[in-house]
């Protein structure tokens, strides 16, 4: 079994997380976000304003290396789905072990060719049984999968919705290599301020 699960979420979830937020006011437990961008742009009479510019971004991949939390689930993942793969594989093994000296007790003449036809009859159910475990397997670990991206876009959601407190920001993008944002100006980066949040919060709950 592939252990690719825990790669995809990073950019299953950075594809997710375009986040247009409504939020409700609420006072942040710490903050420190960037400041927000402004914009000059002429009024009706043709003066000159200047104009809060309410975008700001996350760069998603750093945060989630740097976020206590998911270091944590990913060291369980990865450890869960390398136990799983190596029983899997040792089974595997076995069965094909099995499989070769029932073929060579055959041809030695060990045992009769109705005898090995019910041996090979039963290596033929172990062998559907462990396609079937496998699969089982594959799908928990989707689900654990998506559980975790969940769990990943709510706890950034909540800091993002405490940096916002104040509504500065009406839309929040994730800029990642390959994204659709080529350029962005560093004082509309609110990684570090979302980062410190999320990471405080995660260590004030498993005091």
């Amino acid at each position: 079994m592939k252990n690719q699960y825990l790669i995809n979420i990073v950019f299953a979830f950075a594809i997710a997380i375009v986040l247009v937020l409504v939020i409700k006011s609420r006072k942040p437990e710490t903050s420190n976000p960037a400041p927000a961008a402004t914009i000059t742009v002429l009024d009706s009479s043709g003066n000159v304003v200047v104009q809060h510019f309410p975008i700001a971004y996350i760069v998603l991949d750093s945060l989630m290396r740097n976020y206590d939390y998911f270091a944590k689930r990913e060291k369980e993942y990865s450890a869960a789905a390398e136990h799983e793969s190596a029983k899997l594989q040792s089974q595997m093994e076995q069965l094909q072990q099995d499989m070769y000296n029932l073929q060579m007790q055959h041809q030695q003449g060990l045992i009769t060719t109705r005898d090995a036809e019910a041996k090979g009859a039963d290596l033929q159910k172990r062998y559907e049984n462990l396609m079937k475990t496998q699969q089982k397997k594959e799908l928990e670990f989707q689900q654990k999968e998506m559980a975790i991206t969940k769990e990943l876009r709510d706890s950034v959601e909540v800091a993002i919705g405490l940096i916002n407190h104040d509504h500065r920001f009406k839309i929040v993008l994730n800029n990642v290599f390959n994204s659709n944002i080529l350029y962005a100006e560093e004082q509309l980066n609110i990684t570090e301020p979302v980062l410190k949040l999320m990471n405080e919060r995660y260590r004030m709950t498993n005091r």
